[in-house]
C-alpha cells in the first residue's frame, strides 16, 4: 500500500499509553462502533514468532524483542488500512514505528495515574505476564512513565482515562477522528518529527477537558519567556494584568519587561493582598477599570499571583463581555498547584467561600518556579497542603517522595530542580482530574478531600486568620480523623498525614473556634446537597472515597478535637 500524502485525513486510529492503561479495551470499543478490525500488536507478535511478548523477553531479551516489535508495528501500520491499532507500552519508543503509525493514523496517547494503572494491571487476567514491570509495581510504572512520557508526547491527542468509562474514552477521540485533516495537522513537519529520535519538546502538563485545551508550563525562568508563551497559544492583543500590592512590587518590573520586549502593550489593575479583594465589590471596580480602558474581546486578562488574584481575574474573564481570555501566571506553591488549574473561578459572599462563580478555562497556566523566591515562609508553606493533598488521594509514590525530600522542599532555600519535579508533577495529577471530570460531576470531587471543614473554617474566621492552605490542611486533619471514627481506615492513615503535614509547618488543629459556627459555615458550603455534608475520607493512600452520609454527631465530635488545640 502506498504512503498516504500529507494533507489526506487519518485512515487509523493509534492507541499508546503504558502497558494496563486500557488500550486493548478502548480499542475494542472504537473498533466496535467504526466496523473496523481491532489490530493488537502484542497478538500480531505472538502469532508470527509462536511466543507471546513477555516469553520473548525472557528468553531473547529486550533488545531482540523490541527489534521484533518495531519491524510487527511498522508493517501493521501500512498494511492495514481502516483499522484501530493498540500498541505495547514500549513500541512508541522506536522513531521508525512513530512515523509509521503517523502516516495514516491519528495517534491518541491515553494516560492515567500510575497507581490506577497498577490498579487495573493487578486485576487484568494477565497481570502475571508482564514481566518488564516486576515486583515493585507502582515503582516500576513510575519509572516507565517518566522515560516514555516525552515521546508518548508526540502524539496528535492526549486522552484522558482515569475514572472515564472505556465508552466515554472512546466518545472524545471519535470526535477528534471526526474533525479528520483538523485533528491530524502537520504535515510532512508531523511526520519529521514523529521521527525524531528526541523527545518532543512539550509543556509540562496538559488540560483537555473536549471543549478546552491549555497546556501548563512549569519551570525557572517562565516569566521571561511570558511574551513567547502568550503567541504560542495565540494571544496578540493587549494584555490587562490584575495582580495585588505584594506581587507587583516583586514582580511588576519583571513583568512588564517581558511584556515590552514581546511588543505587548496593556496596563494593570492592583488589588489589596488577601481574601478581602475576592468580592463582587472590587471585581465590580475591575469591570469599570476594562470598560474605561476600552478592553475587548481579543485582548487578554492576566492573573499575576495567588489564588485569590487568579479567582478573583478569573471570575471577570469569565464574565466580562461574556468572556475574554485568560492567562494564569500564579506566583505561589498553591496557586501554581491547584487555583490557577482547572477553571474554577469565583468570588466570596459574606455567607460563604466561591459561592458566585463559574468554569472558566484559560487559555495556559505560566508557572515560574523562580517567583517562590518572593514568597513569604508562611505563603509558601501552606501551598504544600495542596501537594499533600495530590499525593494522599492519587500518587502515594508521590506521597513517599515528599516524606523523603522534606529537608530539601520544606526549606529557606528549596532545591529549585527538586521543587520543579515536584510541582509538575502535582500539577499534573490536577490536569488530569479536571480533563476526566472538568465540571466536577464526579471524579473531580476527590480533589475536595479537607476542603469541607477547610472552607467551614476559613468562613468562621472571616477569612482572616487562616491562610487557605493552612485551612485546608487542618480540614484534612478532620477528615482523616473522621474517617478513622467511622472505620474507613485505621489510625496508620491519620499519624502519617499528621507527621507530614508537621513536618511542612502546616497546622494541625484550629483552636478556639465555635463548633457551632463552623458546622453553620458547613451547611452554607456549595458541595452540600439536598442539605447533606460531603466528606471525601481515604479507604488507602491513593483510594479516595465520596461520603454524604456522615451522622451529625461524628462531625461535632471530631470538631470538638480539632478546635480545642
Amino acid at each position: 500500500m502506498s504512503e498516504p500524502t500529507s494533507t489526506e485525513p487519518p485512515r487509523q486510529i493509534v492507541l499508546v499509553g503504558l502497558s494496563g492503561v486500557g488500550k486493548s479495551t478502548v480499542g475494542a470499543v472504537l473498533a466496535e462502533r467504526l466496523g473496523w478490525p481491532l489490530i493488537d500488536t502484542d497478538e500480531l507478535i505472538e502469532a508470527q514468532e509462536g511466543q507471546t511478548a513477555a516469553q520473548l523477553i525472557v528468553d531473547r531479551g529486550e533488545a531482540e524483542f523490541r527489534s521484533i516489535e518495531e519491524r510487527v508495528v511498522i508493517d501493521a501500520a501500512r498494511e492495514h488500512d481502516r483499522a484501530v491499532i493498540a500498541t505495547g507500552g514500549g513500541a512508541f519508543m522506536s522513531p521508525k514505528s512513530r512515523r509509521a503509525l503517523g502516516e495514516r493514523g491519528l495517534i491518541c496517547y491515553l494516560d492515567a495515574t500510575t497507581a490506577e494503572v497498577a490498579r487495573r494491571i493487578r486485576a487484568a487476567p494477565d497481570a502475571s505476564e508482564r514481566p518488564l514491570l516486576g515486583d515493585e509495581l507502582e515503582g516500576r510504572l513510575q519509572e516507565l512513565d517518566d522515560e516514555r512520557r516525552p515521546f508518548y508526547a508526540h502524539a496528535d491527542l492526549w486522552v484522558p482515562v482515569l475514572g472515564v468509562e472505556p465508552e466515554a474514552v472512546a466518545q472524545r477521540i471519535l470526535v477528534s477522528f471526526a474533525a479528520g485533516a483538523d485533528a491530524f495537522a502537520g504535515g510532512e513537519q508531523r511526520l519529521s518529527r514523529l521521527a525524531a529520535s528526541a523527545p518532543a519538546a512539550a509543556p509540562s502538563a496538559i488540560v483537555d477537558t473536549g471543549t478546552d485545551r491549555y497546556p501548563i508550563w512549569v519551570g525557572a525562568g517562565e516569566l521571561d519567556r511570558l511574551a513567547d508563551r502568550l503567541r504560542q497559544v495565540g494571544l496578540n492583543g493587549r494584555v490587562f494584568v490584575i495582580t495585588d500590592t505584594h506581587v507587583i512590587d516583586e514582580l511588576g518590573p519583571k513583568l512588564v519587561a517581558a511584556l515590552d520586549r514581546g511588543g505587548f502593550a496593556g496596563a494593570s489593575y492592583v488589588v489589596p493582598p488577601g481574601e478581602e479583594s475576592k468580592q463582587l465589590r472590587v471585581a465590580e471596580e475591575i469591570y469599570a477599570w476594562l470598560g474605561n480602558e476600552h478592553a475587548e474581546r481579543g485582548d487578554t486578562l492576566l492573573a499575576l499571583g495567588g489564588g485569590v488574584v487568579g479567582d478573583l481575574a478569573g471570575h471577570v474573564a469569565a464574565t466580562y463581555l461574556r468572556g475574554m481570555p485568560l492567562v494564569q501566571v500564579p506566583t505561589t506553591v498553591l496557586a501554581m498547584n491547584d487555583a490557577a488549574i482547572g477553571g474554577k473561578v469565583a468570588v466570596n459572599l459574606e455567607a460563604g467561600k466561591n459561592l458566585v462563580g463559574s468554569f472558566h478555562q484559560p487559555r495556559a497556566v505560566i508557572a515560574d518556579i523562580e517567583v517562590l523566591r518572593t514568597l513569604p515562609r508562611r505563603a509558601y508553606t501552606e501551598g504544600f497542603a495542596e501537594v499533600l493533598k495530590h499525593a494522599l488521594i492519587m500518587d502515594p509514590l508521590l506521597l513517599a517522595d515528599l516524606e523523603r525530600s522534606v529537608g530539601q522542599l520544606a526549606t529557606t532555600q528549596p532545591d529549585e530542580e527538586l521543587l520543579t519535579r515536584v510541582i509538575t508533577r502535582s500539577a499534573r495529577l490536577k490536569a488530569l482530574v479536571v480533563s476526566s471530570d472538568p465540571r466536577e460531576q464526579g471524579l473531580r470531587a476527590m480533589l475536595n478531600y479537607g476542603h469541607t471543614i477547610g472552607h467551614a473554617i476559613e468562613a468562621a474566621t472571616g477569612y482572616g486568620e487562616y491562610l487557605h492552605g493552612e485551612a485546608v490542611a487542618i480540614g484534612m486533619m478532620g477528615a482523616a480523623r473522621l474517617g478513622h471514627r467511622l472505620g474507613v481506615h485505621d489510625d496508620e492513615i491519620v499519624a502519617r498525614q499528621a507527621d507530614l503535614l508537621r513536618a511542612y509547618e502546616l497546622p494541625l488543629t484550629a483552636p478556639g473556634l465555635s463548633i457551632d459556627d463552623v458546622m453553620q459555615a458547613m451547611r452554607l458550603d456549595k458541595k452540600v446537597q439536598e442539605g447533606r455534608l460531603r466528606f471525601v475520607f481515604l479507604e488507602a493512600f491513593g483510594r479516595p472515597i465520596l461520603r454524604d452520609d456522615v451522622p451529625e454527631d461524628a462531625v461535632r465530635e471530631v470538631l470538638k478535637k480539632l478546635l480545642a488545640g
